[in-house]
This record gives C-alpha cells, sequence and structure tokens, in this order.
C-alpha cells in the first residue's frame, strides 16, 4: 500500500490499495489528515478527516465535507458514497440497480446478475434510506458489508480499530467493502461477503483481490482469556496461531492476520491479499482508535468503487 500525499487536497492523506487501484477502480483507506473536523478549540481529538456523523463536538457539516473532499479525489461526488449503521454483525447489503436509480445514485449500469431473488439482492426501499448532510448515502440498516456491482457507486465501511476490507472482482466487475471487528471476524463476515459476490455475481473467489487496511495490530489488541478461548471452541487449536502472550499474562490478538487466513479459506489466493500491516493504536498522528482514545475520537473510512468512465 501507497500512502498518498494529495497535492489536490492540501493535507489529504490516504493509502490506496495498490494491488486494486486503477483508471476503472479506486480503492483506498483514509487517514485521520486532510478534513475540517476538530479545527476549533477544544475539539482537536476529532482532528480532522473525521467520518463519523453524529458525534458531539463535530458538526454534521464538517463530516460531510469530509465525504466530499475523498470522494472527489477519487474522481466521485458525495452523493456516490453509499455508507451503513454499522452494528458488529454478520450482514451483507447488496446496491443494486433500483436502489441507485430510486435515490438518484449515480450507477449508469444495469446489474449483469442472472435474475437474482429478491433476498439475494437485498433491495432497499424508500423507507430504509436516509440521507446525510451532503446527500450521502447512508442506509438506515444495521449491516456491516456493502457488495455491487455498479459503476459510478463509492461504497464505505468505518473503523477505528476493526479490520477494514475491500474485494475487488475484476473479471465479473463487482466490488466490496468490509468492517470486520472482532464479533464480524468471529462471524467470519470476509467468507461470507465473497460468497454473497459469488452468488450474485457469479464471482470466482480466485479472481478476487483484496486488501486489508489499518487496524489495531497484534502488538496492541489485548484481550482476555475467555475471548481466546471463545475463538479456539469454534475453530479450534489452529486458531491459537493468531494470539501471543503478553507481558501481563493476557493473550494478544492479531486480527488483520486472522482476517487474511479466513479470506485464503474463502479461495483468495494468497499473493492476492494485500495487508497494511499497521497498528491503529500505534500511530496516533495518523489514525483514530477506540482502544487509546475510547469515544472522544473520530472514525476513518475505507472506500472501493468503480468508476463511471
Amino acid at each position: 500500500m501507497t500512502l498518498v500525499n494529495d497535492n489536490a487536497f492540501p493535507l489529504l492523506r490516504y493509502f490506496a490499495a495498490d494491488n486494486i487501484c486503477s483508471a476503472e477502480v479506486a480503492a483506498l483507506f483514509s487517514t485521520r489528515n486532510g478534513g475540517v473536523s476538530g479545527l476549533a478549540p477544544g475539539e482537536e481529538h476529532y482532528k480532522s478527516l473525521n467520518f463519523q456523523f453524529f458525534l458531539e463536538g463535530d458538526g454534521d457539516g464538517n463530516v460531510a465535507e469530509n465525504y466530499r473532499i475523498i470522494a472527489s479525489s477519487q474522481g466521485f461526488r458525495a452523493e456516490d458514497v453509499v455508507s451503513l449503521h454499522q452494528k458488529h454483525t454478520d450482514r451483507i447489503i447488496a446496491v443494486d440497480e433500483p436502489m441507485a436509480a430510486a435515490h438518484g445514485l449515480s450507477a449508469a449500469e444495469a446489474s449483469n446478475n442472472q435474475n437474482p431473488s429478491p433476498t439475494d439482492r437485498s433491495p432497499l426501499t424508500t423507507d430504509r434510506l436516509r440521507t446525510g448532510a451532503a446527500s450521502i448515502q447512508c442506509l438506515n440498516e444495521e449491516a456491516d458489508a456493502l457488495v455491487t456491482d455498479l459503476k459510478g457507486i463509492l461504497l464505505s465501511v468505518r473503523t477505528a480499530d476493526c479490520v477494514p476490507v475491500l474485494l475487488y472482482d475484476g473479471v465479473k466487475k463487482a466490488v466490496a467493502a468490509v468492517h470486520s471487528g472482532w464479533r464480524g471476524t468471529y462471524q467470519q463476515i470476509g467468507i461470507k461477503t465473497v460468497k454473497r459476490m459469488t452468488k450474485l455475481y457469479g464471482t470466482d473467489p480466485a479472481d478476487i483481490k483484496a486488501a486489508i487496511g489499518p487496524a489495531i495490530g497484534g502488538c496492541c489488541y489485548e484481550v482476555d482469556m475467555d475471548f481466546h478461548e471463545r475463538f479456539r471452541s469454534e475453530f479450534g487449536n489452529a486458531i491459537d496461531k493468531f494470539f501471543s502472550n503478553g507481558s501481563g499474562g493476557k493473550p494478544y490478538c492479531n486480527l488483520s492476520a486472522m482476517n487474511k487466513s479466513f479470506l485464503i479459506a474463502a479461495g483468495i489466493p494468497e499473493q492476492s491479499i494485500d495487508i497494511s500491516g499497521l497498528c491503529t493504536m500505534c500511530n496516533p498522528g495518523l489514525f483514530y482508535s477506540h482502544r487509546r482514545s475510547g469515544f472522544k475520537r473520530g472514525s476513518m473510512a475505507a472506500f472501493i468503487g468503480m468508476r463511471d468512465n
């Protein structure tokens, strides 16, 4: 991954998913640098590229402008961004042509699916969609992954220690954005998203390129023994390789490496998976971290979308 300093947007910095990015596809992980949040005295903990709405001390107008900045840097409009009401679930929502057309998203093509059922497509009706301060399409649904095969839509998930995962099928032309905290990892949301792409778009997992962005690392993610045992009881002793012993006797967990292993188990070739390896807690100048700051912080976001060139 490459840390990009965007000359067109002063101070904007993000990590480009080099194995996915092209003239056709935007894929990136934000830092906390280059936005308009937290510029007032006493609000420095939000500084500056916060993507979480409804925070006391950071106005929704600031957040909306942050979305506009990152979308514009990739050739999209703020209105093209689709986000979620994330709740650490394993639920996946497909952004389909009827929903995009009904709500003014700039999707240019009809889906190439072969008549999937409404349940497979998870179509959203008007009363399930709310519009944010800058016409950000924030789905009022509890879910933690988005998939689409439509151009002109920029999928987004927010993180502040959890693992962000971006997926791209260059053959069937489909993308996905996944928010995988420990609950999502335990529920194998990454594997389920790959399966959803296969079901909806005919994706062969061998054709997927994946990028795992910055998240809290095994160096900092201290957990308790019950946490370790919960994973061991579900996945067996093989899961132990993602845990290490801390100096205080408690285990530390490497969620990013665990998510990578699950993507490989889903059929994605290991050489097609890029993993950041940067720890959000260790790098306060680059990232927000819930473990470090609690709720007095903003959120980063991961974005992926196929350009409507």
